[in-house]
């Protein structure tokens, strides 16, 4: 298949989110009984906005497939897991020794990529870990059949992932490819990096100048263009991204946890009343949230890094896993 094709101008613009993993709850359930008006209004609207072939887009929608694998997957996250489960999925001794591997093989595109856009090296290392165990596996499926199979039958987020269907097929058509040849994950998620339609047409870069930003076969460009996207986030050079946290009475913090988005001080923290002690200034903004861990509720602290993170995937455990995976790879490979 032929790589992806990227005006550079376009890895400038700023967009919504990806992620790997979607999962919030929105009421835009498609019921099956109106599924073929629903094909017949997304192929005119295509028509009108964007100037599509009719009976192209009937030719191709026709030959996608309504995938209960697809569906299943999409309704049985391994997100949605206790922390003490996701962990032991992703934070492995394989993923650490080949993170290791990986950041040794691209080490010269991993730190061109730090000293430009800020983020750590093994943070990149262990994103691409996570989402395709080091790009060795980017997915079976069929985008087409994803978003076919989510956006007209899944029971959530219909209205995204028809918006993610629109944007792969401005993406093929863009980059002159078959839209029904290129495969990823069961949520539509492309490529070594797994950047969702919009994501790869927003925040793909070309990072190793073949004029191409393929995310697909090229490694260089997967580091690159994940950095930019975690750069134009809003990632903080050299600052802190998470800490656990405990409290000076049982249950003492439990009343203020929330999401992992800094919502609050650090010097709030304190006086309510978390025993540690940190390098960091009282004025900054913090979050604080829970997981169930193996011995029990385990409180974190985040700071804007961390939230950063869930910017690819809105998931604490998937953030928390990317973070202790680079610590352990960081940790092997300086000990080598």
């Amino acid at each position: 298949m032929s790589p992806i094709r990227l005006p550079r101008i376009q890895s400038m613009l700023m967009m919504s989110l990806l992620g790997l993993t979607i999962y919030f709850l929105i009421p835009t359930h498609v019921q099956a009984d109106t599924v073929e008006d629903n094909v017949s209004q997304f192929i005119q609207d295509m028509v009108t906005k964007h100037q599509f072939s009719e009976e192209q887009l009937k030719v191709l929608i026709g030959s996608a497939k309504k995938k209960d694998s697809i569906l299943n997957a999409f309704g049985k996250p391994a997100t949605s897991k206790p922390w003490s489960f996701f962990k032991k999925l992703y934070v492995t001794n394989y993923r650490e020794t080949e993170g290791v591997k990986f950041w040794k093989k691209n080490a010269a595109t991993l730190a061109r990529a730090e000293e430009k856009f800020g983020i750590p090296q093994e943070i990149i290392t262990a994103l691409i870990g996570i989402e395709t165990n080091y790009g060795t596996y980017t997915g079976e499926f069929r985008i087409l059949d994803a978003f076919y199979s989510l956006g007209f039958y899944g029971k959530r987020r219909n209205k995204y992932f028809l918006k993610e269907f629109e944007e792969f097929l401005l993406l093929s058509r863009e980059n002159n490819i078959s839209a029904d040849s290129i495969k990823g994950s069961f949520a539509g998620a492309i490529g070594i990096a797994q950047f969702m339609p919009s994501s790869y047409r927003e925040y793909a870069i070309d990072f190793d100048g073949d004029g191409m930003a393929d995310l697909e076969n090229n490694v260089d460009d997967a580091i690159g263009s994940a950095s930019n996207y975690l750069k134009r986030h809003g990632w903080k050079r050299g600052e802190s991204i998470v800490f656990p946290v405990s409290p000076q009475k049982p249950d003492g913090l439990s009343e203020l946890t929330g999401k992992s988005k800094p919502n609050r001080t650090y010097g709030e923290l304190k006086k309510m009343g978390i025993k540690e002690q940190f390098d960091l200034k009282d004025d900054t903004s913090v979050g604080l949230f829970e997981l169930e861990g193996e011995a029990g509720v385990e409180y974190w602290m985040s700071l804007k890094n961390f939230y950063v993170i869930t910017r690819y995937n809105p998931s604490n455990n998937y953030a928390l896993a990317m973070v202790q995976l680079a610590d352990k790879i960081k940790a092997l490979r300086s000990a080598q």
